[in-house]
């Protein structure tokens, strides 16, 4: 069994929405997702490749639980990597200075308790660092995309009337406008994340793939979700708890380090200690007593890109719970094996981890979690603050130079006798869908062209059409040319010279923070030149008609 360690690092505020909010907001988990990870990780797998679910290469990679994506969680102030805070820890009210850890200590029913309200945290010996994920709240506006703000549309008033005389303004109580609300993940974040594979064999293909910019989340195309991975030492990857002390002898304490999915007798999804306790005596071939249980629920939920569909939600145990139970002398060997394959379902987006004993000790003094500040002089741009607000301001001037360029170059560019409106609308959708897509695949667009060459109508209109004096094909085909591997590379001054910006300078830099342009992005502002182009080829041929 083998455990790939890496880390998360957010270059843009994260949306993976939760199943809270209303139907106007979104709220991001405090984490990020398994789920998440794992579809970051098929994406990359397959490339430009479709999926074939009979493959058991790609069954055992992603799908049957012999490789397991665990969660990210926060590191703190430090760089240590955190896990949940356990259920069973409590504090006095308004005493914020000490944990007591009811799994190991009896509760004392004279005080007042208070739940400890944060999420994950980092131990040293006795000592603890409290950590909540910072969060970047946004209120956005619904616009109507003619006029770039919120505006009434023209719809048709009668399908009996003669052309040009169907349409009207709507009324005041249609007019669009919703405010909504984004949740999300602040950018500048760090995350530690883990794969977990039974197959030694994967190792290499894993590490292979974690690297290099990635997409997270939703609304990717209105500045969420960039975030890049790095590899980390196989050392630095081990537990953040350090503890010195044995845990009580007579008890064996289970935690969840992330939610469970357990089904009871009738199927059903349940929070249940009994049905937990059940599940493990089953794992452990031993009969387990249940002491105390301290358990959380949680509504889970999810996304499939592919179907675009949300998935069905499900009550699961939330991470952090915990069980008491009496030790019966379990085989340690059993519980090594347990604590590396988990329990219940979805085991492979990270769901049912568990970890026996970690709690031990049962008190604990809360600690601030922010590095000592060293004095004025020591300040400089590659400051946690100082440096995620450089780099967000230099990826804002880059995307405006880009974006300006982008446009000049679009009004200079002409379609004549265009094609048809509804096969330059097919196009666009093939086109827009790759560049709403984390890593575009320009196969898919090529397969689309040839299947227009196929076609003797489609093709003639094509044919016929030309983006200043270029045949339209053959200029789609210079924009998207692969090299010999099938993969996209276009020369800097090239692309600069495509989009008109090569004499626009574009090496911002604040301090010593830079903006950086991948092939990612390359790639995606050409698919947003030809998305443009064709706009406009229909909007005049619309005008014609």
């Amino acid at each position: 069994m083998k455990v790939i360690t890496y880390t998360i690092e957010l270059l843009e505020p994260a949306l993976v929405a939760s199943a809270q909010g209303d139907p106007n907001s979104a709220v991001a988990f405090d984490y990020v997702p398994g789920s998440v990870l794992r579809g970051i990780m098929i994406g990359k797998y397959l490339g430009a490749k479709s999926a074939d679910a009979s493959d058991d290469t790609l069954r055992r990679l992603f799908f049957d639980g012999s490789t397991r994506y665990l969660n990210g969680y926060p590191l703190d102030a430090y760089g240590s990597p955190s896990q949940p805070a356990p259920v069973s820890w409590q504090r006095v009210k308004d005493d914020e200075g000490t944990i007591f850890d009811f799994a190991v200590k009896e509760r004392i029913d004279e005080q007042q308790w208070q739940p400890v309200p944060h999420l994950f945290y980092t131990q040293s010996g006795k000592s603890v660092r409290l950590i909540q994920p910072e969060r970047n709240i946004a209120v956005h506006t619904q616009r109507t995309a003619r006029f770039g703000r919120a505006m009434p549309e023209y719809r048709p008033l009668d399908n009996n009337q003669a052309s040009g005389k169907t349409e009207k303004w709507l009324k005041d109580n249609d007019i669009p406008g919703a405010v909504y609300r984004y949740d999300a993940l602040a950018a500048g974040q760090k995350f530690q994340a883990a794969i977990i594979c039974d197959n030694d064999a994967d190792e290499q293909t894993l590490r292979n793939l974690l690297s290099g910019y990635v997409s997270l989340g939703g609304s990717r195309s209105g500045g969420y979700g960039r975030a890049r991975i790095n590899m980390i030492n196989d050392d630095s990857g081990q537990d953040a708890t350090e503890d010195d002390e044995d845990g009580p002898d007579d008890k064996l304490i289970v935690t969840l380090q992330s939610d469970a999915l357990l089904r009871d007798e009738r199927g059903q999804f349940a929070v249940d200690p009994e049905l937990l306790c059940q599940v493990l005596s089953e794992h452990l071939l031993v009969k387990l007593k249940l002491e105390d249980a301290f358990l959380g629920t949680q509504m889970v939920s999810g996304f499939n890109r592919k179907w675009r569909l949300p998935l069905p939600q499900a009550l699961a145990t939330r991470m952090g719970s915990v069980l008491v139970l009496k030790d019966p002398g379990c085989d340690p060997a059993l519980l090594d094996d347990l604590e590396g394959r988990g329990i219940g379902e979805r085991r492979a987006e990270g769901f049912g981890r568990i970890v026996f004993n970690h709690q031990h000790a049962e008190e604990l003094e809360v600690k601030e979690n922010k590095r000592p500040v060293l004095g004025s002089d020591t300040f400089n741009i590659g400051g946690t603050e100082a440096g995620n607000l450089a780099g967000l301001m230099v990826r804002r001037m880059l995307r405006k130079r880009l974006d300006e360029g982008l446009l000049a170059e679009a009004n200079s560019l002409n379609i004549a006798n265009p094609p048809s409106n509804a096969q330059l609308s097919r196009l666009r959708g093939v086109v827009l869908e790759e560049i709403r897509a984390a890593t575009p695949d320009i196969h898919k667009i090529h397969r689309f062209i040839e299947g227009i060459q196929a076609r003797g109508s489609a093709r003639r209109q094509f044919e016929r059409s030309a983006v200043n004096n270029e045949p339209l094909l053959r200029w789609l085909q210079r924009l998207l040319k692969r090299d010999s591997n099938g993969v996209w590379k276009m020369a800097d001054n090239d692309w600069k010279a495509l989009l008109g910006l090569k004499e626009v300078k574009l090496a911002i830099q604040i301090g010593d923070v830079k903006a950086e342009i991948d092939d990612d992005m390359r790639l995606k502002y050409i698919l947003r030149l030809i998305d443009l182009v064709l706009a406009k080829a229909a909007k005049e041929r619309g005008k014609e008609n």
